[in-house]
Formats: structure tokens, C-alpha cells, sequence
């Protein structure tokens, strides 16, 4: 079995750990672009040394490429890089018949160099029309006249794949998750709340509980390869597909190994389920986090959560020692309610208290009136109006809308922080199905009551 280092040259990742690896990275990837439009990995070594030295041209660092001469000039330190990537193997010179010299890239750093692009721009989980190309794959009868060359092989990616996926989706939203910390305010709590929910929340957090929702397309799939395995001509063909294409002669051992690929297969999306509940509880707990966060540090009235959360910061800061304050300065918040419960660990002596006699019975009093019963009545069904159920959202946003097909989050009526607090929940509800509305993102941003949040519409559906 081949080795990663049987493959990359040992010097391959000296470049990405020296002292100028940012630039070295910067190079690397500008390269890859310069070659894009080519119909090869290979360029002209000039074009690759003008393509460098206008990089370093707005980059003033000097470099020191045998780690005692240094240069400034642009053109110079272009033809360093180019010689430092070729000697740790990153690219090779190629000599055509009019003794052009071109610099070509590595076959084995071409992945590497994509991967690096991937990494900045940070790409979502994108797992999109996996799952579907492998029903389509496993439906198609005009294929099962290859059926290793055509079905098995691609199924078997696909499913690798879609696994792949789904773990970086679980994993990106653990990032977001640690990315929380104590240290934001609201309105940075805010902003990464809207950041995640912009690609992942609304995207494939989304998209993996609608249109690529495992259990639609699984049992189909599951049944086709049971299918698969259990039809003699279909695996005949498969096993002679196989040896083949792997160039092997023993027909047994072909058997086996396609068996293994098959249940393989379908053992991988039996395990879907693990790690989709994951990512599920991992979601609800971001979700849970961001916005209680938000709601404890936008608490800032005369209420008793207000207060507290008053005092507890500014005890912080004073700890941290961001801010000097006299002892007085901090009497006028602690209005709080007086406390009548005496804990068990207390030193004070429980007052010794008159023993009541024994009750015969209760007596019986009027009740409650139909009025005050109404009344009652009336205060719960007050008290659940101000929930910020997915209902009352709902039905508050029809209740914005009216006849609009669409109203600006500008024009929803801010007047306290539970106003603010009621577009977040907004935002998080907008991906239920059963909801009369939708919202449309931009990049854009806007400013409510001192709070910067992403600019959205809100569509009628």
C-alpha cells in the first residue's frame, strides 16, 4: 500500500511551515489561477514570473531564500519562490521544441492546492443532489449492462461522499458553536447569529431536512442494492466488470469484494441516522445558545433579569479591571426582591414556630365567580399571545403583511428589546414549511435601535 511521503517529496510542506509561509501560500495560489486558463497544468515561465513579482510589488517584505542574502526586488524574490517550490516539488520545469521553458505543476500538489482554496473561502457543506444522483444511479435500467462500471463504483463514491459531507456540516456547526463566547456583546452575538443561519441554518441545515432528506430516497435505495445482490446476472456481470477494471483474475475474491462495496453501502445509510441526529442536537443547541445570549445581554430595563444582569457585568469589569467604580455607585441597582426562604446550610436559628392543630376538614368557600374566572381566563390566553411561539410569529407577520407580498425588516415596528428579540425569531422560523412566510437575504446590512443586523425581506408565500 502506497504511503503519503512514498508519493510527496519530504521537503513538499517545508515552504507552508517557513518563516515567509504566507507568502509561499499567496504564491502558490496565484499560480493555480495563471494556469486556469490554460489547456494544461503549464505556463511559460516568464508569465509566471511577471505573475509573481506584481505580487510582490505591493508586498515590501524582504526575503532571504539561503537564510543570509536579502532581497527587496520584485522580479528577484519571484524567481526565489519559483526555485524554492520547484526544489521541494511543488512544480517542474517542462522544455518545448523552441526551447520555451514552461513551469508546470505537479500532478500530486494540484489536490493539495484545491484544498488550500476550499480552506479560505470556506466552503459550506455541499452535499447537494448527492443523495439523488445515487437513486438515479441505482434506477436507470440502461446501466445494469456495466453494472460495477457504471452503478456500483459511482454509488460508492457518492455515498463516501455524502458521509464526508454531512461530518464537515456537523463539524462547521461545532466551529460555530465555540465561536460563542462570553466575551460578545448582543450585537456581535447577533451578527454570528446571522452569519451562521445564513450558511448553514438556511442552506444545508435546510436543505438536508428538504430536498435532500435522507429518509425520502433511503428505502428505495436500500431494497436496489438488496436487489443488486441478490440477482444472479446482474452480479455475474458486476463480478466480470470488476476483475476487468481492478485487473484481477480470481473471480472469487471479484465476488467478495463487490459483495463487500454493496454492503458497504447500505450499511453507510443505515448509519446516517447517528449523524443526523447529531447535527440536529448540535443545530438546536446553537440555536438555543444564540438566542438566549441575546435575550440576557439585550435585558437591560428595570426588571429584576435587567438588574442582575447589570450588576454581574459590571462586577466583571471591575474584576477585569476595565473600569474603576466606588462601592456606592453600585447601591442604587440592587433593588431586588427581599428573599423569605432560609436555606438548610444557614447559620441563623429557625425561629421555633406554633404547631397548627388537626384539620377536620376544609370549609366551603364561594369559589371563583364567572367573572373573575373569565377574567382569569382571559389573562392566559394574554399571557400566550406574548409568547414567541412559532404560531404567534406567524401570525404576527401575516398581521405586518396584510396585502404586501413583501415588507422590508426596516419596516417592522421596533420599540424595546422584545421588539428586537421578535425579528430574531422571525429569522429562525422563516425555514418552517407550514409558515404563510419566507425571507430573502442580500448582503446588505442594517442598522435597528444601535444594532447592526443582515438586511432581509419578508415574503409572503
Amino acid at each position: 500500500m502506497k504511503r503519503l511521503f512514498h508519493i510527496l517529496p519530504a521537503d513538499f510542506f517545508k515552504p507552508l511551515t517557513s518563516k515567509y509561509r504566507q507568502e509561499y501560500a499567496d504564491c502558490i495560489l496565484r499560480l493555480f489561477n495563471a494556469f486556469k486558463p490554460e489547456i494544461s497544468y503549464g505556463v511559460n515561465r516568464e508569465i509566471v514570473v511577471k505573475e509573481l513579482a506584481d505580487y510582490f510589488e505591493a508586498d515590501d517584505v524582504e526575503m532571504s531564500f539561503d537564510g543570509e542574502t536579502f532581497v527587496s526586488d520584485a522580479r528577484e524574490k519571484a524567481n526565489g519562490v519559483i526555485a524554492m517550490l520547484k526544489k521541494c516539488g511543488w512544480i517542474e520545469y517542462e522544455q518545448e521544441t523552441n526551447h520555451q521553458i514552461n513551469v508546470v505543476l505537479r500532478e500530486y500538489a494540484i489536490p493539495m492546492i484545491e484544498g488550500m482554496n476550499r480552506v479560505i473561502r470556506e466552503e459550506e457543506a455541499e452535499y447537494q443532489g448527492i443523495i439523488s444522483q445515487i437513486h438515479a444511479s441505482l434506477q436507470n435500467e440502461e446501466l445494469y449492462g456495466k453494472p460495477y462500471e457504471l452503478i456500483i463504483r459511482g454509488v460508492q463514491e457518492n455515498t463516501e461522499r455524502l458521509l464526508s459531507e454531512l461530518k464537515k456540516l456537523n463539524a462547521s456547526i461545532k466551529r460555530h458553536m465555540d465561536a460563542q463566547t462570553n466575551d460578545m456583546d448582543a450585537a456581535e452575538i447577533l451578527n454570528h447569529f446571522f452569519d451562521y443561519h445564513k450558511n448553514i441554518g438556511s442552506k444545508a441545515y435546510l436543505r438536508m431536512k428538504t430536498s435532500e432528506n435522507i429518509s425520502y430516497f433511503r428505502t428505495a435505495i436500500i431494497e436496489r442494492i438488496q436487489w443488486i445482490m441478490e440477482s444472479a446476472d446482474i452480479m455475474d456481470r458486476a463480478v466480470a466488470g470488476y476483475m476487468e477494471v481492478e485487473e484481477t483474475e480470481d473471480a472469487d475474491l471479484a465476488y467478495d469484494q463487490v459483495i463487500a462495496m454493496l454492503m458497504d453501502i447500505k450499511s453507510s445509510f443505515y448509519r446516517l441516522d447517528d449523524i443526523i441526529e447529531e447535527i440536529d442536537r448540535k443545530h438546536a443547541r446553537y440555536m438555543r445558545g444564540a438566542v438566549m445570549r441575546a435575550r440576557f445581554l439585550l435585558a437591560t430595563g428595570s426588571n429584576l433579569e435587567g438588574k442582575l444582569s447589570r450588576i454581574l457585568d459590571l462586577y466583571v469589569k471591575r474584576i477585569n479591571g476595565e473600569e474603576e467604580r466606588a462601592e456606592e455607585d453600585y447601591r442604587e441597582l440592587f433593588s431586588l426582591y427581599p428573599q423569605n426562604y432560609l436555606s438548610p446550610e444557614s447559620l441563623q436559628t429557625i425561629p421555633v414556630t406554633k404547631k397548627l392543630g388537626i384539620i377536620n376538614g376544609f370549609s366551603q368557600g364561594p369559589g371563583m365567580s364567572e367573572e373573575e374566572r373569565l377574567l382569569y381566563k382571559e389573562a392566559l390566553r394574554a399571557r400566550n399571545r406574548s409568547r414567541f411561539s412559532r404560531k404567534n410569529i406567524n401570525d404576527y407577520v401575516a398581521g405586518l403583511l396584510g396585502e404586501r407580498d413583501l415588507l422590508p425588516v426596516t419596516e417592522v415596528p421596533v420599540e424595546c428589546a422584545r421588539d428586537l428579540i421578535r425579528i430574531i425569531y422571525i429569522s429562525i422560523y422563516a425555514g418552517n414549511r407550514s409558515n404563510n412566510y419566507t425571507i430573502q437575504r442580500s448582503g446588505e446590512r442594517v442598522e435597528i435601535k444601535g444594532y447592526s443586523l443582515p438586511y432581509f425581506d419578508i415574503v409572503k408565500v
